[in-house]
């Protein structure tokens, strides 16, 4: 039975579709069978990222109506053949896609792979919903900016709510030198206001920012940067993962009595 994750986080450009991209690829380079969804339908962009846009032949919308089986939908990477890629569709077909269905794809997925990554919109409205409703995992994805760590404990408390018995974070865009000068938050210090267990950080990246500005294909990058991705994805393969159910739901009930 796959371990189906949901890399979410509310805020959109904190980088959700980057982690969830470099930590199917390095779970993939541990041995284990990935398989990733973007269910961000009409807006995706996991298969550029990828670099497997040029690709696709059937998508998930194609699936729900029928036109082809899930097995025909997916692509294996070309650089990695243990990463497949089930794309999502370009096109504005959002009510054709129903959280049903998606989970009829996910239980056939599950037999066949290690890990089932879902790239979760931005935002907390019905497509969140579908998309965290996949899922037994979630991993939170922030910044250290205050905007968006307050969109991550709004999120983390919707999560709680809704049977996901793992609650990880990782912090993005982290830089040491602000952090030297007191002008950026500690790491350990967010993942502590936010009751999150701290699945790791990813310092900021000129050649990660200027690959996806140019071409989008994020496995070109040659980057020390990028093996930090490496090493998150070793600590989720080896089980260093969260809080039991039980401490988060402590978590999102003490929250909740800090806002009162």
């Amino acid at each position: 039975m796959a371990r189906q994750i949901v890399i979410t986080g509310g805020k959109g450009g904190v980088g959700k579709t980057t982690c969830c991209a470099y930590l199917g690829y390095f779970l993939a380079r541990l041995g284990a069978r990935v398989v990733m969804l973007d269910v961000d339908i009409g807006l995706n962009n996991l298969d550029v990222v990828v670099g497997i846009d040029n690709l696709i032949n059937y998508d998930i919308v194609d699936i729900v109506c029928g036109k082809c089986r899930v097995r025909q939908a997916l692509i294996q990477h070309p650089k990695n053949p243990l990463l497949y890629i089930l794309p999502s569709s370009h096109c504005l077909n959002v009510g054709k896609v129903h959280t049903d269905d998606l989970k009829k794809i996910i239980m056939e997925l599950s037999s066949t792979f290690d890990y089932i990554l879902i790239d979760c919109p931005a935002g907390i409205g019905a497509e969140f919903y579908r998309a965290v409703y996949l899922a037994s995992e979630a991993i939170i994805i922030t910044t250290p900016s205050i905007t968006a760590i307050r969109d991550a404990d709004k999120t983390a408390e919707l999560i709680c709510g809704c049977g996901i018995n793992s609650l990880n974070l990782i912090i993005n865009r982290v830089r040491t030198d602000l952090i030297a000068k007191h002008l950026m938050l500690k790491p350990q210090d967010i993942a502590s206001s936010l009751n999150l267990t701290l699945l790791g950080t990813i310092t900021e990246s000129d050649a990660l920012t200027a690959q996806s500005a140019i071409s989008g294909n994020l496995f070109e990058i040659q980057d020390k940067s990028i093996l930090q991705f490496e090493n998150i994805a070793k600590n989720i393969h080896l089980g260093i993962v969260s809080n039991t159910r039980k401490q988060q739901l402590f978590s999102f009930i003490k929250r909740r009595k800090q806002n009162v």
